[in-house]
């Protein structure tokens, strides 16, 4: 790695102090992610941040999920990103079919947009004027990242774009997206809750999150009662459908349980 493109120290600090901030939200999987679609922004200057998994790239039973977006300005360039996951235009969109096409079996895959395919090509095609240009977007940032402990083949993405008129990613930016995704992945799982599995809270229904915060808080029932405004005999029901939910038999063990998250 050259000097020019190697992040300053500033930036690789802000990024294990973006990770840090994660932790704190780590059992709520819609918080992490929006916390750490933002701080991404901020750190390398991106317009756009995107987060989804895909399940069985370039095979016939492709699927875009758990997709989440940062920094789309207006309805318009919401409904544009939504048409495009409607579509499944991602299909045929040269990018992802060469991006997803690996010639290896590395974990963690960060590239550049011209890094994988040619700038003339790619602004010919519909992907870039139909959505890329039309939400006045251009230079961007892919990482991907396998996720060993699924089956079939799945990988959590981070997609960053740059406003067209900021111009391209620094080189340093690449880096930094490589090395926050390489922390990231040490994370999931351990301490970070994956999307839609049983230890995120986030699938949770708001009144049982509440109580959840409760708990974890070391509030006995009676409190977490008198200041949810909910009778006693409500708070242990939610209680016991919490317990449930994450298979343990009472607050220690949740507790224990969530920590590692």
């Amino acid at each position: 790695m050259s000097r020019r493109a190697q992040p300053r120290l500033r930036e690789v600090r802000a990024a294990y102090r973006l990770l840090g901030e994660c932790l704190e939200q780590g059992s709520d999987a819609n918080a992490w992610r929006s916390h750490l679609l933002t701080g991404v922004q901020n750190l390398t200057g991106a317009r756009v941040a995107l987060y989804m998994h895909v399940d069985a790239p370039l095979s016939a039973q492709e699927l875009v999920t758990e997709a989440f977006a940062s920094g789309f300005m207006d309805a318009q360039e919401q409904a544009l990103w939504a048409h495009y996951q409607a579509t499944e235009a991602h299909r045929d969109d040269p990018f992802h079919q060469a991006f997803y096409h690996r010639t290896d079996r590395r974990r963690l895959l960060t590239r550049s947009l011209y890094d994988v395919v040619e700038r003339r090509e790619w602004q010919r095609t519909r992907h870039y004027n139909e959505y890329v240009a039309a939400c006045g977007l251009a230079d961007r940032i892919t990482s991907s990242l396998l996720l060993p402990s699924v089956e079939p083949r799945q990988e959590q993405t981070i997609v960053l774009h740059r406003d067209a008129a900021d111009g391209p990613f620094s080189a340093s930016a690449t880096h930094l997206m490589r090395l926050l995704h390489h922390e990231l992945g040490g994370l999931l799982e351990r301490k970070l809750a994956l999307p839609g599995s049983i230890e995120d809270s986030s699938a949770l229904p708001p009144r049982l999150r509440e109580v959840l915060n409760g708990l974890l808080a070391g509030e006995p029932e009676k409190l977490i009662a008198a200041r949810l405004e909910l009778s006693p005999h409500t708070v242990n029901r939610h209680v016991q459908r919490i317990y449930k939910h994450y298979g343990v038999s009472g607050r220690s063990r949740l507790i224990a349980r969530l920590r590692r998250h």
